[in-house]
């Protein structure tokens, strides 16, 4: 009775690389949400980031690596694996920052809050919740037993429909954190120089709103233009090679 009950629940190896890649799809645009926010906090509002800040964005940005390697080369464990580090390295910076406001009861803590906590606090729920997930994910075999080799090298094509829809949103998505970290490694520069950042560092006047959620998300806008072209190149070398 364990043979049939094992193969009715066993997911056709196509199905469970599609699945994988809309979950690392999805984390993706969750990680990019998160540095939307902390770039609409540094451009919108004009709040400047703390050493400790850059230390968690730079956390975001390695939680990335992971999924972006298993789009662009197939789904393998140590993918996962280096997100994992990535966030033990953010999650470290996210404790320091809170037991650092913890330890004054009168510090009223760095920047604003939201839902009453503060963007660190809610940064170390989002590497907790990144470990957990890409554990939960290292323990699913099947889409590492498929032979993936990426979106760009389909072993199990899909519908053409669904096939460009899910290169074109992986390419979006990759593209967005590529120009998210490009503004970051830039505007580090200008306030840090070539030593040490400040601890308390001075804020700017930020962009009007809407101006800075607009300037924000136009790095979407363009990711998503040129993933369209990627895509239709992509879709026109399937073409000329079937």
């Amino acid at each position: 009775m364990a043979t049939p009950t094992a193969s009715r629940w066993s997911m056709p190896p196509e199905r469970a690389v599609l699945l994988s890649r809309v979950i690392n799809i999805v984390a993706l645009l969750g990680l990019i949400g998160v540095l939307a926010g902390s770039l609409h906090l540094q451009f919108g509002v004009g709040e400047q980031p703390c050493p400790l800040c850059i230390v968690q964005r730079s956390g975001m940005v390695g939680l990335a690596v992971g999924p972006i390697m298993n789009l662009l080369w197939g789904m393998s464990p140590r993918h996962y694996a280096l997100s994992i580090l990535a966030a033990v390295v953010g999650a470290a910076g996210s404790t320091r920052q809170i037991l650092l406001h913890i330890a004054d009861p009168a510090d009223p803590g760095y920047g604003p809050a939201v839902f009453g906590w503060h963007l660190y606090t809610w940064a170390l729920v989002t590497f907790i919740v990144a470990v957990v997930g890409c554990a939960l994910l290292i323990m699913w075999q099947a889409p590492f037993q498929a032979g993936d080799r990426g979106v760009l090298h389909d072993v199990h094509p899909l519908r053409p429909l669904v096939a460009g829809l899910i290169v074109w949103l992986s390419l979006l998505v990759i593209i967005w954190v590529f120009i998210d970290l490009a503004v970051i490694g830039v505007y580090i520069l200008p306030e840090c120089g070539l030593g040490e950042c400040p601890d308390d560092p001075a804020n700017t006047a930020g962009l009007a709103e809407p101006l800075g959620w607009i300037a924000v998300l136009s790095a979407g806008v363009v990711s998503a233009i040129i993933a369209l072209v990627l895509e239709r190149r992509w879709r026109s070398r399937q073409a000329s090679g079937a």
